[in-house]
């Protein structure tokens, strides 16, 4: 089933012309680690909505792709028999690992690689990368996960757009961006595999400590010309929340789950 589009090269071109690729290096993460994992805590609607999705008991084995500081794998490891934690960022997975040993959760092991370098030919009745796919050769990664699945894949990804749309509007004056999901569903469909897809509503709260620092991360990640700094100055006087010591912006996203059964 091929399309007239060729989605993984669309893809590819969006992903180098707004830099998004770099969020597949590890050292980004490195460097993001300790912010990521102070606002874990923000995002618990979010993951009890992708608990309620996973097809979780107590005989079940996981394979996590990109599991970060473990929002996500330390609740499933809490249901299921064991999870193989893949995480190429170091400082990630020393984070983990940390929570996990004070949460005295035992049944996770750790592996600091990417998809691409994992070579074990273990196979895990469920395989699930939440917010973690941005490598370039999507396609490549997701025959491997099929490939690893025994019984089912499930994706999470942002189905609203890449970039701030409310930021873009009041700051650049247009908000055309894309978000992951089409890309990941219409490359899945020329693989042959027809998905199913689920949609919803989660508030994300991310907190900064200074208001030059909320500038500063804003405008990296939404890709602000230095010449528009003062206009996102202004927007963010507007939308940023003070409390308890430090400033919040919350916003409300679109989460997409995409799943199928693998019948091996």
């Amino acid at each position: 089933m091929v399309s007239s589009i060729n989605w993984t090269q669309l893809r590819q071109k969006v992903l180098l012309s707004t830099q998004r690729i770099e969020m597949y290096d590890p050292s980004y993460w490195d460097k993001e680690a300790c912010g990521i994992n102070e606002n874990v805590v923000h995002w618990a609607e979010l993951t009890k909505k992708q608990l309620q999705l996973l097809p979780l008991s107590s005989e079940v084995t996981v394979l996590d792709v990109g599991a970060g500081s473990g929002r996500l794998t330390l609740q499933v490891a809490r249901h299921v028999k064991q999870v193989a934690a893949l995480e190429p960022s170091k400082k990630m997975l020393a984070i983990l690992k940390d929570t996990a040993r004070n949460q005295c959760i035992c049944n996770i092991s750790y592996f600091n690689a990417s998809l691409e370098e994992m070579t074990a030919l273990s196979s895990y009745d469920l395989v699930v990368a939440s917010f973690s796919l941005f490598m370039l050769d999507i396609k490549g990664a997701l025959i491997k996960m099929n490939n690893l699945a025994s019984k089912w894949v499930y994706l999470f990804m942002s189905a609203s757009p890449w970039l701030d749309e409310n930021i873009q509007k009041s700051v650049n004056g247009n908000s055309n961006s894309w978000s992951d999901f089409i890309f990941i569903y219409n490359i899945l469909y020329d693989l042959g595999i027809i998905a199913n897809v689920n949609i919803c509503d989660y508030e994300l709260k991310q907190s900064y400590d200074n208001f030059e620092l909320a500038v500063l991360k804003i405008s990296q990640t939404n890709r602000i010309l230095p010449e528009k700094m003062d206009m996102l100055r202004e927007y963010l006087h507007v939308n940023l929340v003070e409390e308890n010591g430090k400033l919040w912006y919350n916003r409300r996203r679109k989460a997409a789950t995409i799943w199928w059964n693998t019948n091996k």
